[in-house]
């Protein structure tokens, strides 16, 4: 037991009051020796044990009538539990805790189950938490973007006010990890994490959180069986079509997929999650273009688009040097037949510094290399071709045909710290391609003698790449995660590149996790509404009994008020 007003326990001393009033009260009876009346002796006797009894009784009373009050006025808890063992009594305050309240507000949070919003439940049952902290605990609120905002009950809440559903997805197992261990440092009487999401089985990370001891995690389970959602996962613009991944939850039916470039509507397929389809783009004029897929509305409308954006450029007009190698020339040969290249020198492949837009190779001749690099130097061109590097696989984030591709023999690339340059692949983490003003330097000879790519399925692409935007100033469309947009990347008055952004596709599938694997990957104490409502604060709930013991100080006061009239 704990008291909220501890000083007020000094009132007990007032409890030697009734017993002075009671040793001030006794009565001597006096001594009668007149024979007549001994009779009134004994009945004299008999009064003062039945007066002697009530004297004590009154003195019992009135001992418990004000430890009873002095206890009120210290406002005594009582542990919840123990009072609801006894008296079935439930509720009350809790000792001081440190709580985390992680609300995932990710895209999925935006879909509407049995007519209402995810969110709308989530949100309640933030704020329900939020709003049962005291000033001796220790708060702090999670959103998906993993952020823990700490503040006081009453800020917290006005965050929670403007909360709505991000473009963020939120890993919830990691969310719980941080969490966890963020309360757990806290040396507070408890600690707990409250984990208020759509528990799509897709958030969950992999592994399990590691929850230090002592902190417990409740998780509100979900309100019934999740909407059958169908969403766009990808869309890219290739050979003059748009590629593009449906996802969603499995059953749910096929629905139109359809294209929209400048507001007008253009090809239209049905396509059900799992599927990906195709959809044709009409002849446009030269330039950067952008546009959407789109799907028909469903319980989740945050899915239902995805941006393209796309160039449409006459092809370049390449002059590839003899020496450049036949592979080389087989890939521009497959180009040329494609209408993908022309015949011109807009940009030139060759293995020594040429005027204008250039793809170097390194010289099969090793000597050669100091007159290519002062070459090099001389059009203001820092990098170099340094000494030989190891071999490796390829990586490139920018030209995803390159992956993997082995690389045997190859030069390493070189620059002064500060030189600039676009750094485009990469072999052990070491420049092997790299953009720099208008020339594109290649750390290894197109052929089987230096890479594997040369006989790669993803070489023509590559090619296709390296001289139509790598070598003219373009960068590759990148992918971001937001909410559905184009932002176009602009250098000087030109357009260079494109960032599309679009959500996560996990975040298309709403099919939930089991309680099972709900504890398994977060710890957590899976609950319904009722019972999470329960759960809050339980280990350290206690009750204010100062009511009860006021009832029973009147209880005590009319009964020694009762004994006291009898003894008149």
């Amino acid at each position: 037991m704990t008291f909220l007003h501890p000083l007020a326990l000094l009132g007990l001393a007032a409890v030697a009051i009734p017993a002075l009033l009671h040793l001030l009260q006794r009565r001597v009876p006096p001594e009668i020796e007149f024979p007549p009346l001994r009779y009134l002796s004994e009945a004299e006797r008999q009064s003062a044990r039945r007066l002697k009894l009530r004297h004590l009784v009154l003195l019992v009373l009135r001992t418990a009538l004000i430890v009873a009050i002095v206890l009120a006025a210290a406002r005594p808890l009582v542990p919840a539990r123990a009072l609801k063992d006894s008296l079935g009594v439930v509720g009350g305050a809790h000792r001081p805790t440190a709580l985390a309240v992680i609300l995932d507000n990710s895209p999925s949070a935006g879909a509407v189950a049995d007519g209402r919003p995810v969110m709308d439940r989530l949100r309640v049952a933030a704020r329900t938490s939020l709003a049962r902290a005291t000033a001796a605990d220790r708060v702090w609120l999670v959103l998906a973007d993993g952020v823990a905002r700490a503040g006081s009950r009453e800020a917290l809440l006005a965050v929670l006010d403007g909360v709505t559903p991000d473009s963020r997805r939120l890993d919830v197992t990691r969310a719980v990890e941080r969490a966890a261990r963020l309360v757990g440092a806290e040396p507070l009487a408890a600690r707990e994490v409250h984990v208020l999401s759509d528990l799509q089985r897709t958030a969950l990370g992999i592994g399990a959180a590691d929850v230090p001891r002592g902190v417990r995690v409740l998780a509100l389970g979900t309100s019934g069986r999740a909407p059958l959602n169908r969403g766009l996962g990808a869309a890219r613009v290739t050979e003059g079509a748009v590629a593009v991944t449906v996802t969603g939850t499995a059953g749910a039916a096929p629905s139109p997929v359809s294209l929209r470039i400048g507001g007008r509507s253009g090809a239209r397929v049905l396509a059900a999650p799992g599927s990906a389809v195709s959809l044709l783009l009409p002849p446009l004029p030269p330039g950067w273009w952008a546009g959407d897929v789109a799907l028909e509305p469903d319980e989740l409308r945050a899915d239902d688009q995805r941006a393209i954006a796309w160039r449409v450029a006459p092809p370049a007009r390449v002059a590839v040097s003899p020496d450049a190698g036949p592979f080389l020339a087989a890939a521009l040969a497959v180009l040329r037949e494609a209408r993908r290249v022309g015949t011109g020198s807009e940009v030139t492949v060759a293995d020594h510094p040429v005027a204008g837009p250039l793809v170097i190779l390194p010289p099969t001749d090793p000597a050669l290399l100091g007159p290519t690099n002062r070459a090099l130097g001389a059009r203001g061109v820092a990098w170099r071709f340094g000494a030989l590097g190891t071999p490796g696989p390829l990586a490139s984030r920018e030209l995803a045909m390159l992956a993997g591709a082995r690389v045997t023999r190859r030069y390493r690339l070189e620059a002064p710290t500060g030189a600039g340059g676009d750094v485009l692949a990469t072999v052990n983490g070491a420049p092997w391609l790299v953009r720099a003003g208008d020339a594109v330097l290649v750390g290894s000879r197109l052929d089987t003698a230096w890479t594997a790519l040369a006989t790669a399925p993803g070489f023509v692409s590559f090619v296709d790449a390296l001289v139509n935007r790598v070598a003219r100033g373009e960068a590759a469309i990148a992918d971001g995660e937001g909410s559905p947009r184009v932002a176009f990347d602009v250098h000087g008055a030109d357009t260079v590149g494109a960032t599309v952004y679009g959500l996560d596709p996990r975040e298309s599938d709403l099919t939930p996790a089991t309680p099972d694997e709900l504890r398994r990957a977060l710890r957590a104490e899976v609950y319904d509404d009722a019972a999470f409502a329960a759960a809050r604060f339980a280990g350290t709930r206690a009750v204010d009994v100062s009511g009860l013991l006021l009832l029973l100080a009147l209880l005590l006061a009319a009964l020694e008020l009762g004994v006291a009239t009898l003894m008149t």
